[in-house]
């Protein structure tokens, strides 16, 4: 039983969480996420319904790690996240979240 706790503690400590990745709290007065969110946890509270991505699709974060965006929606009514007039839009309803990449071609939806 003893080793069971101590595997599960240790497992508990190893697990990915949102402390490591910095939060932006995105004002409800915006309607655009921008080349600095990248790599960080977006919060949108009250926010526009169409919140734009970038226009000029970013490649890497100063990290070297490809451009990534990790988006919450905390309501009160769906937001649509979109690039380029529609070409790519994904839904988000109150309290759903998705992580948004950059590719060579625009965004795509990681989860």
């Amino acid at each position: 039983m003893k080793l069971v706790l101590l595997c599960v503690a240790l497992l508990a400590f190893q697990l990915p969480s949102r402390d490591s990745e910095p939060t932006v709290v995105m004002p409800s007065n915006h309607a655009a996420i921008t080349f600095d969110y990248g790599g960080k946890y977006v919060q949108l509270r009250n926010s526009a319904e169409i919140v734009n991505m970038p226009k000029i699709v970013p490649k890497t974060l100063p990290s070297g790690l490809p451009w990534y965006v990790d988006v919450i929606n905390f309501g009160p009514r769906n937001v649509t996240l979109q690039w380029n007039e529609g070409e790519f839009s994904v839904r988000l309803l109150p309290k759903d979240s998705v992580r948004i990449t950059a590719t060579q071609s625009g965004y795509k939806v990681i989860h």
